[in-house]
């Protein structure tokens, strides 16, 4: 009887030291990502190109060339950073990538 409480016990107790563990996936300044992090509170998260269509993310919504974000409208989307304009201000918002290309 006291091996059946004993196991899941011991497995509870081990797997609690994982929740120590740093998240690998987890950004490394959520503010980045979810505002606070450019000039204006706009997070640019992620640029999507093809041929037929140019997106970017920021703050968590989808947006197009010409559409507008807040009070700010897309200039520009390029490979590396968006062009705002708002209030006669062109504001950049430059892709954010903390991983560093190393050649194997």
């Amino acid at each position: 009887m006291a091996r059946i409480f004993t196991l899941p016990l011991l497995a509870l107790l081990l797997s609690s030291n994982a929740l120590a563990l740093n998240d690998p996936t987890r950004p490394t300044d959520p503010a980045l990502y979810f505002g606070g992090g450019n000039a204006g509170g706009w997070a640019l998260q992620s640029i999507l190109l093809s041929d037929d269509r140019r997106i970017a993310i920021i703050n968590g919504k989808r947006v197009r060339e010409g559409e507008r974000i807040g009070s700010a409208r897309v200039a520009r989307i390029r490979k590396s950073h968006v062009v705002l304009k708002t209030r006669g201000r062109t504001l950049n918002l430059q892709l954010r990538s903390d991983t560093e290309k190393t050649r194997p």
